[in-house]
């Protein structure tokens, strides 16, 4: 055998070669010279072509050795240099039209994989609220959630993605979206327009400053800033929508800074009182609110959404 444990060895090397051959009495013989070049050509390929025109048959140790001056990959199939796995590891800079983001990475993905993850530092923040997408090289464009806990997942909203911060993403391929694991909650407060009810009676609005923000996957801060009337009849409660559906089991804080009535009569002691979807306004003492008061209210409350 002309390779034995990585060393080569011709075929006549036990005589010492042709030179050992002939000083024992040995000639050119045909038969020894087809032993020695097939040992050659067996010895051959079984090494690998610095061209690549032939391929390994089994594992290649290294001993401890490196392949130096390697090219980087630029396929699935392919291992990374160093210097371009440091290139890999780090924040890619989106691009595109907000609330529609692309990014290119390097190696390509061919594919939309489970658990790919990868940090993307954004261009410009999210504008406004329900929702934005980013597209992979082209694979398509992907939603981009926020864990509301469990398998719940709810749309971004405006300035979760601040410009120039860094967000990590992973794929979940169950939902065929990419979740946050850093969005910037309370970034911005959110501002809606309440629609308001009573029990009895016909409640106005005649100003509104309404907003909320998010503190948390789904904990809510919210803020009502608002002057009404109320006509017709009196009422044992008036109502304000919320914007989102709230977990009335896990409101963390209720607190009414200001409750003043501009006119009409003395209102008493105020709460209030969150349903799923709207907040309750009652006096303490079981009264009702008298009829044509102008009131103003400010409310500020933290809740966990059901989201």
């Amino acid at each position: 055998m002309p390779w034995s444990g990585g060393s080569y060895t011709k075929g006549n090397a036990a005589t010492g070669g042709w030179q050992g051959d002939a000083s024992i009495g040995i000639g050119i013989e045909a038969d020894r010279h087809d032993t020695q070049d097939d040992d050659f050509t067996a010895g051959i390929n079984n090494a690998l072509a610095k061209d690549g025109q032939n391929t390994p048959t089994a594992n290649l140790p290294m001993g401890s050795y490196k392949h130096t001056g390697v090219g980087n990959a630029t396929a699935a199939d392919e291992y990374l240099s160093y210097g371009q796995l440091l290139g890999a590891s780090s924040a890619v800079l989106t691009s595109g039209t907000a609330p529609n983001y692309t990014v290119t990475l390097t190696p390509a993905p061919t594919a939309y994989t489970q658990g790919m993850s990868f940090a993307i530092i954004i261009h410009t923040s999210l504008p406004s609220s329900g929702g934005a997408t980013l597209n992979v090289n082209g694979l398509g464009a992907k939603d981009l959630k926020v864990t509301t806990g469990g398998s719940g997942r709810r749309d971004l909203t405006v300035s979760e993605l601040s410009a120039r911060q860094v967000y990590l993403v992973t794929y979940e391929a169950a939902l065929d979206s990419f979740q946050i694991a850093n969005p910037s909650f309370g970034a911005s407060r959110i501002a809606f327009n309440t629609t308001i009810g009573s029990a009895s009676g016909t409640a106005s609005i005649a100003t509104q400053t309404c907003n909320y923000i998010f503190l948390g996957g789904r904990t809510v801060n919210i803020d009502y800033d608002i002057q009404f009337g109320l006509s017709g009849a009196t009422s044992s409660y008036i109502s304000f929508s919320l914007p989102f559906n709230a977990n009335t089991a896990s409101i963390s804080a209720r607190m009414i800074s200001d409750i003043t009535a501009v006119t009409g009569s003395d209102l008493g002691c105020i709460t209030y009182i969150a349903s799923a979807t709207a907040i309750h306004l009652y006096r303490e003492d079981n009264v009702s609110f008298p009829v044509d008061p102008t009131m103003y209210v400010r409310i500020n409350g933290i809740y966990t959404a059901d989201l």
